[in-house]
């Protein structure tokens, strides 16, 4: 009888399993995107601080797939790439708030405040599981981290 994994316990095989290269490359796992029956495998990897280069994205890609080689939790073909998480990069812990502090962001939580489950502002302070958005109005709210469903660097165009 074959044992179907869910894609949630995929990605968590899969971080398990490259999280330590990464830390060992000097490189934070940002996130893995796998979707059950999906023909990829995305892992965002960054360089806190310097970026990433395309030879870390290679580097750790042929490390990944050797081990996958070895040890697959996926059952048939896919594609794997690795990459930057990008200029809009995903903010997953609350270390990502506190390093992109003053950055602007869009934040999606689970349940509405105030009748609302998006909001777009800037990153403020975080502490007692809380993160503080500063709205455009210059108005703030603190945002429970546990609720936040997506949240996503936005991009700032710089005036000429």
């Amino acid at each position: 009888m074959e044992i179907k994994n869910t894609a949630e316990e995929i990605i968590d095989k899969i971080k398990e399993l490259v999280r330590p290269m990464a830390d060992e490359m000097g490189l934070e796992l940002v996130d893995v995107e796998y979707k059950t029956g999906g023909d990829f495998l995305r892992v965002f990897i960054d360089r806190p601080g310097q970026g990433v280069a395309m030879e870390d994205c290679s580097a750790l890609s042929r490390r990944i797939s050797a081990e996958l080689d070895a040890n697959d939790p996926i059952p048939h073909p896919y594609n794997l790439e690795v990459s930057s998480p990008g200029l809009d990069r995903p903010l997953k812990k609350s270390e990502d708030f506190m390093r992109y502090a003053g950055r602007p962001v869009k934040v999606v939580i689970s349940q509405p405040l105030n009748g609302q489950n998006t909001f777009i502002g800037h990153i403020g302070e975080v502490q007692n599981g809380m993160v503080k958005i500063i709205l455009k109005d210059q108005e703030s709210v603190w945002l429970p981290l546990a609720q936040i469903k997506k949240a996503r660097l936005e991009v700032e165009l710089k005036k000429k």
